[in-house]
């Protein structure tokens, strides 16, 4: 029978010591770049394509900036102003700059919800979070 080894007994202490503010800027601005693009193909907060304009706004906009896509993609004002607007140790806030940008999602928002994460966006955030790498100490004694 073979002998057992003896255990070590000593006690390990493992701090992890959370992600910068630089850090969150650049996982915030992945997840917020997602988001962009996801708006821009016309998907719901779902995943699922975003309902159809009205009629008369289709046309318009049709030959207004065109596609006639509910796509908040008219002027390019309000997609230009989402973005990070803070971030801290493990924090960032993914809004719009602008107030009038701000005022023109939340109208949308109540025709269709596009503003958000998604089943899909996790995967980006997962990614920026590893790209990240926030650094563990370890500490045994």
């Amino acid at each position: 029978m073979a002998q057992r080894s003896n255990p070590v007994e000593k006690k390990a202490r493992f701090a992890v010591t959370g992600y910068s503010p630089t850090q969150m800027l650049a996982i915030g601005q992945t997840v917020s770049d997602d988001i962009k693009t996801r708006i821009l193909s016309a998907q719901d907060v779902h995943d699922a394509p975003a309902p159809a304009l009205k009629p008369n706004y289709a046309k318009w906009k049709g030959r207004k900036a065109p596609p006639a896509i509910r796509n908040w993609r008219l002027t390019g004002n309000t997609l230009g102003a989402m973005g990070v607007l803070s971030e801290s140790i493990n924090k960032a806030v993914i809004g719009f700059t602008s107030g009038k940008a701000a005022q023109v999602a939340f109208i949308n928002q109540a025709r269709a919800r596009q503003f958000g994460v998604s089943p899909r966006n996790p995967a980006a955030l997962t990614n920026a979070v590893h790209d990240a790498g926030a650094p563990i100490k370890v500490e045994v004694f």
